[in-house]
């Protein structure tokens, strides 16, 4: 008995995180913006996420531009 309430918890909570996984939106690197995406070229990046249909957009580490919302 209680192994079945073990297995069913388990499972639960493996659905749970299956199904919030597919509502969030990840990350993609933008197809149109070119050279280094720099602090101060967070605006550009920004635009440019926004005119692929995006929902806005970032600068990272790597210098590139990240957009939001794919």
């Amino acid at each position: 008995m209680m192994q079945i309430k073990i297995f069913f918890t388990l499972f639960a909570v493996l659905m749970l995180i299956v199904l919030g996984a597919n509502n969030c939106d990840a990350d993609c690197l933008s197809g149109r913006y070119r050279g280094s995406c720099l602090v101060w070229n967070m605006k550009k990046c920004r635009d440019t996420c926004r005119q692929e249909g995006r929902t806005g957009g970032h600068c990272s580490t790597s210098l590139k531009c990240w957009c939001e919302g794919c």
